[in-house]
């Protein structure tokens, strides 16, 4: 593995997040994408670390607790590890929240880095909770200067997200649009079989409130009486104040007409049911719904900026406003629908031509080579 001391001759850019499955999920594909490059992983230990060390060219250990609020020892530790960078160094952070904390510990580095942030959706910080809205007053002005200061351009998944953010901000950098964060798709397995009779619907998320845990387990209970299996996959998020707690999972455990299957393999499991549910109020760009519509699944989702450019494909249905009703009659109407592997199959020619991890990277690749030259 590559050391510190060897840093300052290799490195071009590095990939920035306060959690290890940021730039795992996605990320790790990207970097696979760019061989021209060596990209370095800084974010802290955990679940994913050992797989991030064999997917970038080197792992840096950012020493931070995602749980608390506000890490001091983790912004200095952050401090630290950029002062090491050499100049011309390309640091990427990904969402808003590693995008505030790089931009307060650029203020004391002195050696000159260039800034880019991927906003993934703007989350909690423009929910509608009141602590957020808040939150989001108090340090305005705050966020406005240092990101104006820090980034040279912002990449969003969303025209919604971009208007709002760039507006708030007053951002006065480059904004650019790429949707989704790509999908390879030679990782994922097919939906082959469409003759299952009784239809295995799941919601695979991270089990937070605005992902809309809540509104699933509603429907979940008012379809008891159908003869469908429920599925729930995911886990809670302690990092996250949206995120439901330990007793809220046991008590959803306990719901009969719901099997909680935990984290699946996305890529090698997802095949196995028909239906995805996504009731989520807040989307950059839904990536479980791409991953869905690539392996064959039905898809009903929430009609929000993150999941509307959904309406291009087949075997998919947009509910306005999470109607529970509305979710109901979509779901009843299946077993009749033209639910086939032919849809599916113009499916994945849309996201080939238009989603795939390729055309993402190559889209990265120009912004990384576009900073490189100055």
């Amino acid at each position: 593995m590559l050391t510190i001391l060897t840093l300052k001759i290799l490195l071009m850019i590095v990939y920035l997040s306060h959690w290890d499955w940021n730039l795992y999920k996605s990320r790790k594909d990207i970097v696979s994408s760019l061989e021209d490059k060596n990209i370095i992983a800084m974010c802290p230990q955990g679940a994913y670390s050992d797989k991030l060390k064999g997917s970038y060219h080197q792992f840096i250990d950012w020493n931070i607790n995602r749980e608390k609020t506000i890490d001091t020892r983790g912004l200095k530790n952050l401090i630290n590890n950029l002062k090491k960078l050499d100049e011309g160094t390309i640091v990427h952070s990904f969402t808003i929240r590693t995008g505030i904390l790089y931009s307060i510990a650029n203020i004391f580095v002195k050696n000159k880095i260039t800034g880019v942030l991927s906003i993934n959706g703007l989350g909690y910080l423009f929910s509608n909770n009141l602590k957020a809205k808040i939150l989001k007053v108090i340090i305005k002005l705050f966020i406005k200067r240092l990101f104006n200061a820090s980034f040279n351009k912002i990449i969003f998944q969303n025209t919604n997200d971009k208007e709002a953010l760039i507006k708030f901000l007053k951002y006065k950098g480059e904004s650019i649009l790429i949707p989704g964060s790509g999908i390879k798709m030679d990782n994922f397995i097919k939906k082959e079989d469409y003759s299952n009779k009784k239809l295995k619907i799941i919601f695979a998320s991270r089990l937070l409130r605005d992902k809309g845990i809540n509104n699933y387990i509603e429907l979940v209970k008012k379809m008891s009486n159908h003869n469908l299996d429920f599925y729930l996959a995911g886990d809670i998020d302690r990092g996250n104040p949206n995120s439901i707690s330990k007793s809220d999972l046991e008590n959803i455990k306990q719901i009969n007409n719901l099997t909680y299957v935990g984290t699946i393999n996305i890529e090698k499991e997802l095949h196995q049911y028909d239906v995805s549910i996504v009731m989520s109020s807040y989307e950059g760009f839904s990536r479980i719904l791409l991953e869905s519509l690539y392996v064959g699944l039905y898809c009903i989702s929430n009609k929000i900026p993150g999941t509307s450019w959904q309406k291009e494909f087949n075997n998919c249905v947009l509910i306005n406003n999470n109607d529970i009703n509305d979710f109901i009659n979509k779901i009843e109407a299946i077993n009749n629908a033209n639910f086939s592997k032919i849809n599916a199959d113009n499916n994945r020619k849309l996201i080939k031509n238009n989603y795939s991890n390729e055309i993402v990277s190559s889209k990265y690749n120009e912004i990384y080579n576009h900073l490189e030259k100055y």
